[in-house]
């Protein structure tokens, strides 16, 4: 199956092909992006796989209208700075915390180079607050809170992915940022923060229950969209954010070697054409995760699309992964893994139908995404970027390949002979 045509494609030619206004150029053009919502509004309307689901129909009633609807949303660049333990020595003592010295993101002049957009891209992913977070305020309050479900130190002693920043009301703020999730370490002998793989250990079930009772209400979406029950379900390194009554959780997504990938979101609801589908994804993210009552600045968003697209994607695990990786490959063609998972990158621009698949159905199903499809991953350094299947139901290669596994779906592989298998796994160590 090819890279489909969006469903879109009549209402889009019925809205481009207005006499009144020339055929629109949707190839990437930061100033386009930023300047004309009819542009943003092409770029969404090409790239959506469907307009069946909530989140598409939110989108095109919203978005890229010009004078009504998010457009309308005020950009904002709170001034901010790391969380440190002196703040959360101040929060625990009731005291206030102290303003600091903050800094914003927007430059005064737009970057003009692909190392100065990327530079900035990687400020908007570890310091843009996406909300302020009453959870993660208490949270940092409580001795271990932040240990014991997963948060990162960085190398200055700061907490990464939270910040305190300035609100409109000069308010100081707790939020947290993209990288709460989606940074870690690389694992070297002089390890490096980055966004290649997501933060595994990150537990925001755990993180939602350890403060109960003490704040009311007001909670991330990635929490309220989960029900009280289902919070301890969760475990580290997935989140449930479709708020559709049911317990579907994600696997928190890598972002290694993004820009190589054919679609967006497991349910493959984008086609990803360029930075301006991915910056349009970003900044509508932005919006519906603080609320609906904000939107981040384009140029910001477009940083962000721009450095997400330049990460490479995860190194092997195995630098020598031994004698079976040839063998391994042998058995990789043999069993016709090769057909989705297509050399080199180890991707294609098929899709799988939900069905078909066979792993649990809740997310695929849901009407919050629904596409009816599922994206193939990239098997590019699959061997360090473990749980696996799209609800992250499998905790490692060994299990994924066995034939006594529990999880459901995707069965390719399960009935290999203990050699064959041996080789197979050899070989997916070393790519």
């Amino acid at each position: 199956m090819t890279l489909r045509a969006p469903l879109l494609l009549l209402a889009l030619l019925c809205c481009l092909g207005c006499p009144s206004e020339p055929a629109l150029d949707l190839s990437d053009d930061v100033r386009e992006y930023i300047e004309r919502a009819r542009y943003r509004r092409g770029i969404l309307q090409r790239d959506l796989t469907t307009v069946e689901n909530a989140y598409a129909q939110e989108r095109l009633a919203q978005y890229g209208l010009g004078d009504e609807g998010w457009d309308l949303l005020p950009a904002v660049d709170f001034p901010s700075r790391p969380l440190m333990d002196t703040d959360r020595e101040s929060l625990a003592g009731s005291d206030a915390l102290e303003r600091g010295s903050l800094t914003t993101l927007v430059p005064n002049e737009l970057p003009t180079s692909d190392e100065e957009w990327i530079a900035l891209g990687r400020r908007v992913f570890f310091e843009y607050p996406l909300r302020a977070d009453s959870t993660y305020r208490a949270l940092a309050r409580l001795e271990d809170g932040l240990e014991d479900t997963g948060w990162l130190r960085d190398a200055d002693d700061s907490w990464v992915g939270l910040r305190v920043f300035e609100d409109d009301q000069g308010a100081l703020q707790v939020g947290n940022t993209c990288a709460q999730c989606h940074a870690s370490y690389d694992g070297t002998d002089e390890p490096g923060l980055d966004g290649v793989l997501a933060n595994r250990e990150m537990n925001i079930g755990a993180a939602r229950l350890l403060v109960m009772g003490l704040v009311p209400g007001d909670l991330p979406p990635e929490q309220d969209s989960t029900a009280l029950g289902d919070l301890d379900r969760l475990g580290p390194g997935r989140g449930d954010v479709l708020a559709d009554g049911s317990f579907n959780p994600f696997a928190f997504p890598d972002f290694g070697g993004l820009g190589d990938m054919p679609y967006l979101h497991h349910n493959a609801n984008w086609v990803q054409r360029g930075v301006a589908t991915l910056a349009v994804r970003c900044e509508t993210l932005f919006i519906t995760s603080a609320a609906r009552q904000t939107r981040i600045p384009r140029v910001l968003s477009w940083a962000l699309a721009k450095w997400q697209r330049s990460l490479p994607a995860p190194a092997p695990l195995l630098a020598d992964p031994g004698p079976d990786f040839d063998a391994g490959a042998e058995v990789f063609d043999a069993e016709g893994c090769a057909s989705c998972h297509v050399p080199p990158l180890y991707t294609s621009e098929r899709e799988v139908e939900v069905a078909d698949i066979g792993t649990d159905p809740a997310a695929g199903e849901s009407s919050v995404r629904w596409s009816g499809n599922y994206r193939i991953p990239s098997l590019r350094g699959v061997a360090r970027n473990a749980p696996y299947l799209h609800d992250g139901s499998v905790e490692t290669l060994e299990e994924f390949l066995s034939g006594d596994r529990e999880a459901p779906g995707h069965e390719y592989g399960q009935d290999l002979s203990p050699a064959d298998r041996d080789a197979l796994l050899a070989f997916l160590r070393g790519i």
